[in-house]
């Protein structure tokens, strides 16, 4: 897939989000247009994540160091970890987390589980800080505050394989309601030249990443591998993409841990009445907002799917009876959930039009005396217009803006 647009040109003419000096680089301030577009990728998934049997939680963004020290985060991720924060009283450093992991593990310690609870499948929109080189920062692709579409399955070793295959499913429903195409999928796997690099035992390297070879090729997916690309606690499933005109990023992950369990000293009893480990699967099927709001933008050139659109009825009154009913029309339909935005500047109308298209709404609506006075009313949507009247006008927008179920 080519890319002939920047997300970050797209951004500021659709007022999506912005990056100050003084906040600091790297660090996005999400305006409510970008708010918007993150509302209802959210509202999506976490229905499909609701109707597979996830549980949400909330977890704190910082951690004790030793927390991170369990995880193996300090020794293989420490360089890209926020420096430590000091407290004058406890002799304790902090960190900002720079993944949802290890707080997750905790949630599941945090009671006696059995295998009548597996798969345990604990999700968090959670947000995460990680101290990306200056140079390496590109807009939302490369961020140092990220927050992730995160969850964590604890599954019995035997089940890893069909919890896999739902996952896949899962990341393929997405893509295919967001109407992505262009992406492919990669089994990133260790690198046995490079032990240090990656914990845990060779042979259950190779099991696990086995077990994601078998997931994709039963799943038909078409799929390459890369030796060393693993993370360093497990095998894992990456989902290139193309973004801007750069090299393709992973966009999205699968993961398959067989090292936290023992790390966090995790344990469930078994059908035997044994206490055993469970294996830890890792998946993000949107990735971060800020990376997957860049993919979108640059994918649809900002004309996202009416869903998904910041803009969902733009609405340009002529004269202050026009501006009147428009206002009247907004309250209506903000109680039926259209994002809608009333146009207020001076000009002639081709020139508010114009300007209406730097935010690329959904669909367009012009209120003159005519149309104020019970006239009927030309809903002008990017491919067609519709003529319709005060009564129908939600029942004609509402379908094509709804979240998809």
């Amino acid at each position: 897939m080519s890319y002939q647009f920047d997300h970050r040109q797209l951004a500021d003419e659709m007022e999506i989000f912005f990056f100050d000096d003084q906040i600091g680089a790297g660090l996005p301030v999400w305006l409510p247009n970008g708010v918007a577009i993150r509302d209802a990728l959210e509202s999506f998934i976490k229905h499909q994540e609701r109707r597979q049997g996830y549980q949400r939680v909330i977890s704190p963004h910082i951690g004790k160091g030793s927390l991170f020290e369990a995880s193996g985060h300090l020794k293989s991720f420490g360089d890209n970890m926020f420096p430590p924060m000091k407290w004058p009283d406890e002799q304790v450093d902090y960190y900002l987390r720079p993944m949802n992991c290890p707080h997750h593990h905790k949630v599941f310690s945090s009671s006696q589980r059995s295998y009548r609870d597996l798969p345990l499948r604990i999700a968090e929109y959670g947000q995460v800080y990680r101290y990306e080189n200056s140079g390496s920062l590109r807009g939302l692709i490369r961020a140092r505050c990220l927050c992730q579409n995160d969850a964590h399955i604890y599954v019995d070793p035997s089940e890893a394989r069909n919890e896999i295959g739902r996952v896949l499913d899962l990341h393929e429903f997405c893509y295919s309601v967001l109407g992505l195409k262009g992406y492919r999928y990669r089994l990133s796997k260790h690198d046995p030249n490079r032990p240090d690099d990656f914990d845990g035992p060779h042979d259950e390297w190779l099991k696990a990443e086995d077990i994601l070879r078998q997931s994709l090729i039963e799943k038909n997916l078409p799929f390459f591998e890369a030796d060393g690309e693993a993370a360093f606690y497990g095998p894992k499933i990456d989902v290139q993409m193309k973004v801007g005109p750069a090299e393709e990023e992973s966009v999205a992950s699968v993961q398959l841990d067989f090292n936290s369990a023992k790390k966090f000293d995790l344990k469930y009893i078994a059908s035997s009445g044994e206490l055993e480990r469970p294996w830890v699967i890792h998946r993000a099927p949107l990735g971060s907002h800020e990376r997957f709001v860049s993919l979108l933008l640059e994918f649809y050139d900002g004309q996202l799917p009416g869903w998904l659109s910041p803009v969902q009825l733009y609405v340009i009154p002529i004269g202050e009876e026009g501006l009147r009913f428009a206002q009247k029309l907004e309250q209506e339909l903000i109680k039926h959930g259209v994002r809608v935005v009333v146009e207020n500047n001076a000009g002639s109308l081709s020139k508010r039009v114009l300007f209406a298209h730097r935010l690329r709404p959904f669909a367009k609506i012009v209120i003159g005396q005519k149309e104020a006075q019970n006239g009927p009313l030309v809903l002008q949507f990017r491919d067609r217009k519709v003529s319709c009247n005060l009564g129908n006008l939600v029942e004609q927008i509402k379908p094509m803006i709804s979240v998809p179920a």
